[in-house]
């Protein structure tokens, strides 16, 4: 997941990705409720997953990919171009900002603090990284 995104953003940048995940969820949705008479029980239910990892964040660089393919076809054959073009472009800024701070995404692969052990041969307790500096004590 760290090859997908580099950041989690909190504050206002992180609520502004809670809105662009949002968004495409619901372009996606208004997208088959126009059509849903028309589409196949199997794909609705993918559509489903696909909102839900939408709307939780989870896999967020994934199912970014996969509404931007989603919608590729349906610009190819609808007459008004603009809904399916919106998509894929807030599609293809989720995929590239990452999903935020305020996602699944963020708590299962969040960032990590790592704290090295004791060194055992120098003496070092936990907080006493002086050698490591070359300072003297």
């Amino acid at each position: 997941m760290h090859y997908f995104s580099f950041s989690f953003p909190q504050g206002c940048p992180g609520l502004g990705l809670v809105l662009l995940r949002l968004t495409v969820a619901l372009q996606l949705l208004c997208g088959a409720d126009a059509a849903s008479a028309v589409l196949p029980w199997w794909q609705l239910s993918l559509l489903a997953v696909l909102l839900l990892l939408l709307v939780l964040g989870m896999l967020t660089p994934v199912a970014g990919v996969l509404s931007l393919l989603y919608q590729l076809p349906i610009l190819t054959h609808n007459q008004l171009l603009a809904a399916p073009a919106l998509t894929i472009l807030n599609a293809a800024a989720l995929v590239l900002l990452g999903p935020g701070a305020y996602a699944a995404d963020a708590r299962l692969f969040g960032r990590r603090r790592l704290l090295s052990p004791p060194d055992p041969a120098h003496g070092l307790g936990n907080n006493d990284y002086s050698i490591h500096l070359g300072e003297k004590k």
